[in-house]
């Protein structure tokens, strides 16, 4: 876990843990309503960022906790260790993108709450893309790493174990973004970035793969807004059940070579 490399920290508990996510959670609400309104989306998006970074991140130096050590990178990750967790990042998303279908055709969202994701999703200009992929993608991957696969995922592994740990932390992270539409995708994601995390203990990889995800979507968006702007969209089932196949192959793929890098021949 990345908090157990220090002897002298302050251990935080089960409660203190849920108490700073509920701290996190309102005070984004609240801040970002009223940036909302004064500033609007650009800043707004921003801010929220900062602050899922900030909160935890000042509990983490009072408790002792060294940040450059907390974001040391660990371990050796090999050219074949990117390479299928490229992989099943893009067949993740193929699935989490045809989950989110069927969950919109079974409940479509209001028309209000749709446009105004599209708006925030689907950008228009090259400014508005790249704004989006510095704002929501590189921001967005390493503020909400360090937050959840990083603190959180720490705090919660030590005091329910590392699979608990990192599932209920997959949860919190599903549910901070109050979004019951794609709650399961999220959730499937969170659970990748908490494996690779659990994996390699190394919250770069969890940062990478949130940023290239992230850049996957809002990409289609842009490049191809009539794809990106069907909420119902889908794949053909067998599509979906290729990519669900490949995910899991390059599960064990990516674990083998991370192992056989950091271990040698014992695997």
């Amino acid at each position: 876990m990345l908090m157990d490399d220090q002897s002298h920290p302050r251990e935080f508990t089960y409660w203190q843990g849920i108490g700073i996510f509920i701290l996190l959670l309102v005070t984004v609400l609240v801040v970002g309503g009223i940036s909302s309104i004064v500033f609007g989306f650009h800043v707004t998006a921003i801010l929220g960022e900062l602050l899922i970074f900030l909160i935890p991140l000042s509990f983490l130096s009072a408790g002792g906790y060294s940040l450059r050590r907390f974001l040391g990178y660990s371990g050796k990750l090999n050219f074949r260790f990117w390479l299928w967790t490229a992989v099943a990042s893009i067949a993740l998303y193929m699935v989490i993108s045809d989950l989110s279908g069927y969950v919109h055709q079974l409940i479509p969202r209001p028309p209000e709450q749709k446009q105004a994701l599209l708006e925030v999703f689907v950008a228009k200009t090259w400014i508005e893309y790249i704004f989006r992929i510095f704002a929501a993608c590189a921001l967005a991957g390493f503020c909400e790493e360090f937050a959840f696969r990083g603190f959180f995922q720490s705090v919660f592994s030590k005091r329910l174990g590392e699979i608990k740990g990192f599932v209920f932390t997959a949860f919190l992270f599903a549910f901070m973004h109050l979004d019951p539409w794609n709650f399961v995708g999220v959730f499937l994601l969170a659970l990748f970035l908490g494996y690779v995390v659990l994996l390699t203990n190394n919250i770069w990889v969890a940062i990478l793969v949130h940023f290239f995800s992230n850049c996957i979507g809002f990409s289609i968006g842009f490049f191809s807004p009539q794809v990106g702007s069907d909420f119902e969209f889908t794949y053909p089932p067998y599509i979906t059940l290729i990519c669900t196949a490949i995910f899991i192959l390059s599960l064990s793929l990516l674990r083998n070579a991370y192992l056989k890098s950091n271990y040698g021949s014992m695997y």
